[in-house]
């Protein structure tokens, strides 16, 4: 199987997930509420790839600022996505905090 049949379906992974951050919901329509919830907080993201985003949250020069990945994945053996959370750059607090907001928020 070559890559570029894989753009179109989200990566198989395993990862600590919730129940708040998993579907049966297709993934498009997963990463099109994870943006709308991603605006509504004032979160900027960038789409790398069809399904992870790279987020920011708060000033590039203040204390507060946090930088993140999510990614919707399928889950193994369930027949479910999953959304992943990254910590790329930022305090682990302010982290939890906006994930966790976002994470409430997400109606999947």
């Amino acid at each position: 199987m070559n890559d570029t049949s894989q753009g179109d379906k989200p990566r198989s992974l395993r990862f600590t997930w919730s129940m708040k951050t998993t579907s049966s919901m297709d993934p498009q329509e997963m990463m099109e509420e994870i943006k709308k919830v991603l605006e509504s907080n004032d979160c900027e993201y960038e789409q790398r790839d069809n399904f992870l985003l790279l987020c920011c949250h708060g000033n590039p020069s203040e204390a507060n600022h946090v930088q993140w990945e999510m990614e919707v994945c399928k889950l193994p053996r369930l027949s479910l996505n999953g959304v992943r959370f990254k910590r790329i750059a930022g305090t682990s607090i302010n982290f939890k905090n906006i994930a966790s907001t976002v994470a409430n928020e997400l109606k999947l």
